[in-house]
């Protein structure tokens, strides 16, 4: 897998940008562009060696704020509750699920907002995102310190 253009839009710190093309990669990756999201049983086996790159080039790009090893991390520290978890990487503001559109695709966003597209279809509710992460914990081993 090509990741030139996920690196140049991070290193540009072009967040939308390179989210769209994580949610494209990731897709393409398990072989769901048509249907445009991914199941929970495509992250259960999505190659690990993929998840790693992918989080690798967003951890070193947003200064450890943003990439699935901080979302995880952020995971266990709610105890694994999604509501909490959505609410600390800001998917859910005042018990309401945002929109795609409704994310914060700033630097300054809560650490672990981004990435985000890979988990729903652009601007649908994205409350079910987070009920994935058990799953993506269980199958992506790095340990992230904060």
């Amino acid at each position: 897998m090509d990741y030139i253009l996920l690196h140049d839009l991070l290193v540009g710190g072009q967040w939308q940008k390179a989210d769209s093309e994580t949610g494209a990669v990731m897709l393409k990756i398990a072989d769901r562009i048509k249907e445009g999201w991914l199941r929970e049983s495509d992250i259960t086996k999505f190659p690990q060696l993929d998840l790693q790159t992918i989080d690798y080039l967003w951890v070193k790009h947003s200064q450890e704020r943003f990439g699935f090893s901080v979302q995880s991390y952020i995971w266990k520290n709610v105890e694994q509750n999604y509501g909490k978890f959505s609410d600390a990487v800001g998917w859910r503001l005042n018990y309401r699920w945002r929109q795609y559109s409704e994310l914060i695709f700033k630097t300054e966003a809560p650490m672990g907002h981004l990435p985000a597209a890979p988990f729903f279809k652009s601007n649908l509710a994205i409350g079910w995102a987070a009920t994935l992460m058990p799953k993506l914990a269980q199958s992506y081993t790095i340990e992230h310190t904060l």
